[in-house]
């Protein structure tokens, strides 16, 4: 009986369980971006989570979000590839939605929407942490919309500065949180129009084409092709010309050459006559007296 309770163990110990958040499991950093009237008529609610260093992974663990939330994206960071989807299981409830989150890296990104209270010209924003888990680092950083004036936040922000859009955001202070120990945000603004944030973001090529280093624009190149290209023809035209040229000085020169090597047999003339002269070259009879050929020039030949 002993030793069949003893093999039951070792088998129960031996057994591979899927790897979850070894309690209590407590978070270097959480960093909250809350977004009003973005790229929606809502608020956007950027989360990102950092695992401890000596972390197991991967890891699944739960993080509640408000049950009527819209989730956006769950993703993982590398340093090699970025951001990257992972996987996470959604499970509906009456206050809260849980996201059982499979950490396959030590940074992990939850965004998600909710919804933006308004009353006339004035917004109000609400953002709550429900303490699952222990935070070491723990800040919340508000982005101000375009148009929007009389900000109230609480609780107060210790900073301010300009984000990557070259929107204002107000970050509270940096303070550590105890697992089961929630954090209230509120955010309280007035603005007169609907006109979202990223609708006035300026979108611009990261750097002038002009200016791209080590490359060359087809401004630089067309210069140095058309070039190439007219020294081609012009060295096409010059080998055309002189095959032409050469030719017809072949075709002139054929005819004479062919006549002067072309013999000639004179008549004798009859006895008594007065010897008449015939050219050796193209055979026509010459004058008396003449040295050249009238027909053809060349010097005639006389018998004595």
């Amino acid at each position: 009986m002993r030793r069949s309770l003893m093999i039951l163990a070792l088998l129960v110990f031996l057994i591979p369980f899927p790897a979850r958040a070894q309690a209590p499991l407590r978070l270097e950093v959480v960093q909250v971006q809350v977004w009003p009237e973005f790229d929606r008529p809502a608020v956007l609610i950027i989360t990102r989570l950092v695992l401890p260093p000596e972390t197991t992974l991967p890891l699944t663990f739960d993080l509640r979000i408000p049950a009527r939330a819209e989730v956006n994206a769950v993703a993982v960071q590398t340093p090699d590839v970025g951001l990257t989807n992972a996987y996470y299981e959604q499970k509906a409830g009456e206050e809260w939605t849980t996201l059982s989150i499979r950490a396959t890296s030590l940074e992990v990104w939850v965004e998600y929407y909710t919804a933006l209270v308004r009353e006339e010209t004035t917004r109000r924003v609400e953002y709550r942490w429900p303490g699952d888990l222990a935070v070491e680092a723990f800040s919340v950083a508000f982005q101000a919309p375009v148009g929007s004036d009389n900000i109230s936040i609480n609780p107060p922000p210790v900073r301010s500065e300009f984000d990557s859009y070259n929107l204002q955001s107000f970050i509270t202070e940096t303070i550590s949180l105890e697992a089961g120990e929630t954090f209230i945000f509120t955010a309280r603004y007035e603005k007169a129009d609907d006109v979202l944030s990223a609708s006035t973001i300026p979108v611009e090529p990261a750097r002038p084409l002009e200016q791209t280093g080590g490359q060359m624009s087809w401004g630089d190149i067309l210069p140095w092709v058309l070039g190439g290209l007219g020294m081609g023809l012009i060295v096409l035209g010059m080998f055309v010309l002189f095959g032409f040229l050469k030719g017809e000085k072949s075709a002139s020169a054929s005819p004479a050459r062919r006549r002067r090597s072309r013999t000639v047999r004179l008549p004798r003339p009859a006895a008594g006559e007065e010897t008449a002269v015939y050219c050796h070259a193209c055979g026509n009879r010459a004058q008396p007296g003449d040295q050249f050929c009238r027909t053809c020039g060349s010097r005639l030949r006389r018998e004595e």
